[in-house]
């Protein structure tokens, strides 16, 4: 699901590591699946990465997810506005077994690090 990107209140940037290429795509295919992304401009196609970046507008109501089989963890950094934070965090919690390994919380930033597995 790809569309403009609003920037904004809505929008939460994606990062993550520690994984294989197949497993980063898996994540984001769930949450382009629901919510609009700039993940297929910015796909790397074969290239071997250390580490994906997306952005996703939360704005709408995106639906639930299904589980989905990772081949090994994969950690998560989620940034934006803690709605939309949470917004996200939720999705992923339905998705994957989540572990909280970091939060940082301001008035106007949140920023948040998990540690997505198969559930």
């Amino acid at each position: 699901m790809t569309a403009e990107m609003s920037e904004g209140e809505w929008e939460v940037s994606v990062e993550l590591s520690d994984c294989a290429c197949e497993d980063a795509e898996a994540v984001f295919r769930v949450l382009g699946g629901l919510f609009r992304s700039d993940w297929n401009e910015l796909q790397p196609e074969g290239r071997k990465a250390n580490v994906w970046l997306s952005r996703f507008d939360v704005s709408g109501d995106g639906g639930r997810p299904d589980a989905v089989t990772l081949q090994s963890p994969v950690t998560a950094e989620l940034q934006g506005s803690p709605h939309a934070v949470e917004r996200l965090h939720g999705v992923l919690t339905e998705a994957f077994g989540v572990v909280e390994v970091l939060e940082v919380a301001g008035d106007q930033e949140k920023q948040l690090r998990l540690r997505l597995e198969t559930r």
